[in-house]
């Protein structure tokens, strides 16, 4: 039976047996209430039993002598045992003890595996985010914060969706993402929506068209212009469709399409010309094709979306921060 080295007088008297009994520790003929164990007390006893002395495991955990000898007081109280014995200035753990320590070494290594991993949530190192947005969203602006992130932090699992504006609130309502992005707010009450940032529209015009050398384009400029608009069901038609209006301008719609992607690839080929979300053109790197600002701009508001009741964790925070970074700064660029 290994005996160890008292290195400070424990404090503890050890005349009468503890026993447990009802939730009180009877000590002689006094009972007392337990007190709950803590993790500081199981370290101390940790340490005691690995460095066999009292003094050694101040040493080991960066306290004082005395803190040790009260926590290990405040372990045997709690466990209603005896687990020392003492003698000729030396500790002898009791069969109590070597039983506990098997346990409380195990639970001390999971307690530490525990905070290494809520290290790691902590600092973005690991853990899952999924998004769900509108293509235009979807297609560049999105994927490119995702990859931001995923540099940051190459061991968490990012999962992107796309869905139209319309399905966003589903998507969200059965649990497939932690926050959505969309064209249009939720009313459905397990959601919570909030403007999240203002989109602006800009021409997209064929590298070589005339048009292309202003640094603003008029709608007015577009007036019987070929026209590729997109679908009538788009959130963006009636917008547009409107800006012509204000201005008396004729749009002659040779197209419609269902995705601002398709619009600008019919741009490239020399189709038309178009009005787009000036998303559409992050990360577009077609010499063919040149976005201007408009003179008379104008836009629509996207909405946030997320779980009523359920605070988003810090990686989603963290992408829909990159995401938001990423749409202000194409926007200023946009403006011109």
């Amino acid at each position: 039976m290994p005996v160890f080295e008292q290195g400070d007088p424990l404090g503890i008297s050890y005349s009468g047996q503890m026993k447990l009994k009802d939730g009180l520790i009877l000590n002689g003929n006094e009972p007392r209430l337990m007190t709950p164990l803590n993790f500081r007390q199981l370290s101390a006893f940790n340490a005691v039993m690995k460095a066999g002395s009292v003094t050694e495991a101040a040493e080991r955990l960066f306290v004082t002598q005395p803190a040790v000898t009260k926590l290990l007081k405040g372990f045997e109280e709690s466990c209603g045992l005896s687990l020392f014995e003492r003698g000729q200035g030396r500790l002898k753990p009791t069969a109590e003890a070597r039983q506990l320590f098997a346990e409380t070494e195990k639970l001390e290594s999971g307690m530490m595996r525990i905070s290494r991993l809520a290290e790691s949530i902590r600092n973005l190192e690991r853990g899952e985010v999924s998004a769900v947005t509108f293509p235009a969203l979807s297609m560049h602006i999105a994927p490119q914060a995702a990859a931001v992130l995923l540099k940051r932090s190459p061991d968490v699992l990012v999962q992107l969706f796309s869905r139209t504006s319309r399905s966003i609130e589903d998507s969200m309502i059965t649990g497939r993402a932690d926050f959505g992005i969309g064209l249009r707010p939720s009313t459905a009450p397990s959601l919570i929506a909030e403007e999240f940032e203002d989109l602006h529209f800009v021409a997209a015009l064929p590298a070589h068209h005339p048009l292309a050398v202003k640094d603003h384009v008029s709608i007015m400029d577009l007036d019987g212009e070929r026209f590729i608009a997109l679908g009538r069901d788009d959130l963006s038609y009636p917008l547009t469709e409107a800006a012509f209006q204000r201005v008396g301008a004729r749009m002659n719609a040779v197209a419609e399409v269902h995705m601002a992607d398709a619009a600008c690839a019919m741009v490239a080929a020399g189709a038309g010309v178009a009005i787009v979300l000036s998303i559409t053109h992050a990360g577009t790197e077609d010499d063919r094709l040149a976005f201007r600002p408009l003179r008379e701009p104008f836009g629509m508001k996207s909405w946030l979306m997320t779980p009523r009741g359920e605070p988003m964790s810090l990686l989603a925070t963290s992408l829909l921060d990159e995401i938001r970074h990423q749409i202000r700064q194409l926007q200023f660029h946009a403006k011109g």
